[in-house]
C-alpha cells in the first residue's frame, strides 16, 4: 500500500478571522470560491454547518457534475474548522482537513493540514488548495460587507476588473446589463424613462426556479425607471420601481489601479424592503463580478435565498 501524504498549506489574509472563517460555512459565499473550477458552474451548495452536519458542492464542468462532499467534525468560530473531504468522481478515498485561523497584524493567517491524501493526488491537491485560497483572498478583497448608511439606505462596494468604460457599459447597455441584472434600452440623459425586464432564472447557464415565496415572478418582472443623474463613465442614478414615491439607486465608478471601484447606493427604501433589496443587490453584483471575470455565475435563486435569510436576521441599522 502507498504511504498516504499529509499536506501543509498556509496563507495570510487581509481580513478578520471572522470573515475568513465564515467564508467556509456561508453557502452564498463559499459557492463562489470553494471547490469551483475556472470553467465550472457551481449549481448546488448544501452546507449543514454543525458538528456532524454534511456539505455537498456540485460544480458542473463541461457538462459533467463533480461533487465535493464531507462531514464537519469540529467548528470553533473563528479559530478552528475540521471536516472530512472526498471527491467521489475521482477517488473513493476520504481525507481529513484541519484549518486553524490566527490573528496576524491587521488580518489573519490560515493554516491548513490535509491528511490522508493519496500520493498520486498530492501535487494536484496542493496546487488546487493554493488556487482556492488565492480565490478566497480575491473575493474578500473585492466584496466588503454591506453598509447601512441609514434605516432607508443600503450601500455596496465592489472592486471589478477594468477598464472603467467596460464596467460602465454593463450598467447602461441592455444586452450587457441583461447578463447580470435586467434588460432594457436606456438613453443616457437626465429625465429619460425606461423599463427593466428581470428574468432571474436566466442569469445563469443552469436556470433554477424561485422558491414558493417568489413564485409570482417566476416568469419574470418588468419595472419602470427614470434617469436622475448621468455623468459617463463615473455616475448613473435612477429612480427604482413603480411606486408613487420610488426609491433611488446610484452607481458610482472610480479607478482603483487596474480595477474599478463600483459603489451602489439604494436610498429612500421602506424599512421592510431593506433585507430583500440587500439580498438582491448582493446576488446581482456577484453575477456582475463573475461576468466581468469571464466565469459562469451560480444560479440566482439559491444564492439570493441564502442571502435574504442572512439579511433578515440582521438589525436594520
Amino acid at each position: 500500500m502507498s504511504t498516504l501524504r499529509t499536506l501543509r498549506i498556509s496563507r495570510h489574509f487581509d481580513a478578520s478571522p471572522e470573515r475568513v472563517f465564515d467564508a467556509w460555512l456561508d453557502p452564498a459565499t463559499a459557492g463562489r470560491w470553494l471547490y469551483s473550477a475556472p470553467n465550472g458552474e457551481m449549481v448546488k451548495v448544501d452546507i449543514d454547518a454543525r458538528v456532524g452536519g454534511h456539505f455537498s458542492f456540485i460544480d458542473r464542468r463541461d457538462g459533467e457534475d463533480v461533487e465535493h462532499v464531507g462531514e464537519y467534525l469540529e467548528i470553533d468560530r473563528p479559530r478552528r474548522l475540521i471536516f472530512t473531504f472526498a471527491v467521489p468522481k475521482y477517488s473513493e478515498a476520504t481525507t481529513k482537513v484541519s484549518i486553524d485561523i490566527v490573528p496576524s497584524g491587521s488580518g489573519c493567517e490560515l493554516r491548513m493540514l490535509h491528511e490522508g491524501v493519496l500520493p498520486e493526488w498530492a501535487d494536484a491537491t496542493q496546487e488546487g488548495w493554493g488556487g482556492i485560497l488565492a480565490k478566497l483572498a480575491q473575493k474578500l478583497q473585492r466584496d466588503p460587507p454591506r453598509q447601512l448608511l441609514a434605516a432607508d439606505t443600503a450601500r455596496f462596494e465592489r472592486l471589478l476588473p477594468g477598464p472603467i468604460e467596460r464596467v460602465w457599459s454593463y450598467l447602461t447597455e441592455s444586452d450587457k446589463r441583461a447578463q447580470w441584472l435586467g434588460s432594457g434600452e436606456m438613453e443616457q440623459r437626465v429625465g429619460s424613462q425606461f423599463q427593466l425586464r428581470f428574468d432571474h432564472a436566466q442569469l445563469s447557464q443552469t436556470p433554477l426556479p424561485p422558491p414558493p415565496r417568489f413564485a409570482s415572478i417566476a416568469a419574470g418582472k418588468t419595472t419602470h425607471h427614470r434617469v436622475i443623474a448621468c455623468e459617463p463613465p463615473i455616475l448613473l442614478a435612477i429612480s427604482w420601481g413603480d411606486a408613487q414615491e420610488p426609491s433611488e439607486v446610484s452607481f458610482e465608478l472610480a479607478p482603483a489601479g487596474e480595477q474599478v471601484r463600483l459603489t451602489v447606493t439604494h436610498s429612500k427604501l421602506k424599512t421592510t424592503d431593506v433585507a430583500g433589496v440587500s439580498g438582491g443587490w448582493h446576488t446581482h453584483l456577484n453575477i456582475l463580478e463573475d461576468r466581468l471575470d469571464g466565469h459562469l455565475p451560480q444560479p440566482f435563486w439559491p444564492v439570493f435565498s441564502h442571502l435574504l435569510t442572512r439579511y433578515e436576521q440582521l438589525p436594520h441599522r
